[in-house]
């Protein structure tokens, strides 16, 4: 009988125990939830002004193009909203509504930077390329590698822009793109530079030797040389 009594007493001791941890968790969880919910709602807040911001942006810019030919107001609040957005898909995963929403977003802006660099080059006469690059996180090996390879060639040369687009994406000025240059998953990755589309895994040596890097590098640090200071 004593004996069965202990054994009544342990059952019952796992089991508020169980309880107990399955309550603190549940807690846990909950407060991790809310802080996340904080944080989301923060950025929701900060894009809308910086949205604004951008719009407004733009328009300066425009108004004497060559003279901000660098763009770099316009470029850091175009990457300021990439940052948040590998923020945001840390937070709600890559497959999150909210996360694609800012991936369509973060898009357009590319999309309209691409339009004004491209615009400037013709207007300005101004060498340095331009490369849009798209590609999918689904079953694309070459993609991860081509990725690599354009951060890597852009750390050296950082004079000219990439514009990187997840093919997955739906909106009508990203659609009209992968019409004009035919892009399509099995073609994946592909660039377009100025204007050349080439299709599947190109090698850094490649693309310093396509694009002339070498020379655009020095000839940028004679115009610019406090870049490189």
């Amino acid at each position: 009988m004593h004996r069965k009594k202990i054994k009544s007493s342990r059952y019952f001791a796992a089991f508020f125990l169980t309880i107990i941890i399955f309550l603190v968790g549940f807690i846990i969880g909950e407060y991790i939830s809310e802080q996340k919910l904080q944080l989301v709602y923060g950025l929701e807040q900060d894009l809308r002004i910086e949205s604004l911001g951008n719009e407004m942006l733009f328009e300066l810019v425009t108004e004497d193009l060559c003279e901000n030919i660098n763009l770099t107001s316009y470029t850091d609040e175009v990457s300021s909203i990439g940052t948040k957005l590998t923020y945001m898909e840390g937070i709600y995963g890559y497959n999150a509504p909210q996360v694609w929403s800012l991936k369509n977003y973060y898009s357009l802006l590319l999309i309209r930077h691409w339009l004004l660099a491209a615009e400037a080059k013709d207007v300005c006469k101004i060498e340095k390329p331009l490369v849009m690059y798209f590609y999918t996180n689904k079953n694309c090996v070459d993609c991860e590698d081509q990725g690599l390879v354009l951060t890597n060639v852009h750390r050296n040369y950082p004079f000219f822009y990439i514009y990187s687009f997840e093919v997955a994406l739906d909106n009508a000025a990203l659609n009209f793109l992968r019409e004009k240059y035919d892009i399509q998953e099995h073609k994946l990755p592909t660039l377009v530079i100025d204007e050349k589309v080439f299709y599947g895994f190109q090698s850094k040596d490649f693309l310093m030797e396509y694009m002339d890097l070498e020379r655009l590098l020095a000839e940028d640090k004679k115009q610019h040389p406090s870049w490189y200071s």
